[in-house]
């Protein structure tokens, strides 16, 4: 470990970096890359409510791994995933990160392996949890992504717990779809936003041995959101959104004490260089989402076999993103929470610091 730590160091000394995407180094082809990921992190949720309880998360993990271009579109990728928090005696179990991408398009990427995941996902918070890039980051699986100026679609499977003929326990995998359109500017400064978002967390597997049911958890959600450049966009942008989320647990087992609902999320955003602020009220009946904020929530994670059918919950947000290098990020939020029914606050802060680094070291047919 002292030596791996050592070889970074001695790499990023010594080699430039020029861009943090892959896809926009000139004549990769045949060249090896270094890629340094590190989070250090600090998430406190102070919750103190039936559904969800309150933590505090304090760690980092670092990812390095090297990058093989064979030629300007196909790629290969090794390394590691190692994940610390504060105050454990021992790692998290290592995780190996290995993938294989290519480019079938300009714009569309094929990728095997270990997967671009996580916040890159573009979920919304009650779909996907956005603490989960402190505590699942990596991602195994298969995923088609393509980005344009209008649409954003990523396509993916994340198969998180694999097994063997007479296992004892299930099989996990998560398959979803991102998807984001936006329209041009119209009247100069207005343009809206159409997501769709769908997930699948299913549990089961045909092979193994265990006493619990298969059990498929689906979730939706589409909505629009109209952005406001303001002045041009010289006082930021506003925007306002609604969102429609459905759950349904198909195949009708009741595990969780529910088998469908739905829930309605409407929010005012405004965004100022590196400030963010927000507002937004969730009404939901009877909704739960595996993979999601269980904030939000009609099951309980900690109150067995507790249900609230009905939620409302009025939340405000505050963050701030610096940038102050391209492959640094700063980022410091607060997000409050009104339990409506309860007249109940929550709150939770996160600071983290993310690097993301691109270094070639090699050109191997000079």
């Amino acid at each position: 470990m002292r030596f791996l730590l050592s070889a970074i160091i001695i790499l990023i000394l010594n080699f430039s970096t020029r861009g943090q995407d892959l896809s926009s180094q000139k004549d990769r082809a045949e060249s090896v890359y270094l890629r340094l990921r590190n989070i250090n992190f600090v998430k406190n949720n102070e919750y103190f409510n039936p559904i969800v309880e309150g933590y505090t998360l304090i760690g980092y993990f670092i990812q390095p791994s090297l990058i093989y271009c064979l030629t300007d579109r196909l790629n290969i990728q090794i390394g590691a995933h190692l994940l610390n928090y504060a105050g454990s005696k021992k790692l998290a179990a290592p995780k190996l990160v290995f993938s294989t991408s290519y480019n079938l398009t300009k714009n569309s990427t094929l990728t095997l392996g270990t997967l671009n995941g996580s916040e890159k996902h573009r979920l919304a918070d009650p779909h996907f949890d956005k603490e989960r890039l402190y505590k699942y980051y990596t991602e195994n699986g298969l995923q088609f992504v393509t980005v344009t100026d209008r649409i954003f679609s990523d396509t993916w499977v994340s198969w998180e717990n694999f097994i063997l003929k007479g296992d004892t326990t299930r099989e996990i995998f998560t398959a979803g779809e991102s998807f984001n359109f936006q329209s041009r500017n119209f009247r100069g400064n207005i343009n809206f936003e159409l997501p769709v978002q769908l997930q699948f967390k299913h549990y089961g597997g045909q092979i193994s041995n265990y006493d619990d049911h298969v059990t498929t958890y689906f979730n939706m959600s589409a909505g629009v959101r109209i952005n406001f450049d303001l002045a041009d966009g010289d006082f930021g942008r506003a925007s306002v959104e609604y969102d429609r989320f459905v759950f349904n647990e198909l195949t009708r087992k009741g595990e969780i004490g529910i088998t469908h609902g739905h829930a309605d999320w409407f929010r005012l955003l405004y965004n100022y260089r590196s400030v963010g602020v927000s507002t937004s009220f969730w009404r939901s009946n009877d909704f739960y989402a595996p993979n999601g904020n269980p904030i939000y929530s009609s099951v309980s994670d900690y109150n067995s076999n507790l249900v609230i059918a009905g939620r409302s919950i009025w939340s405000s947000s505050v963050y701030v993103r610096s940038r102050p290098y391209e492959f640094f990020t700063i980022y410091l939020g607060f997000d409050l929470y009104y339990d409506v029914d309860r007249k109940k606050y929550d709150n939770s802060f996160a600071i983290h610091l993310y690097l993301n680094k691109l270094i070639k070291i090699a050109k191997m047919n000079k």
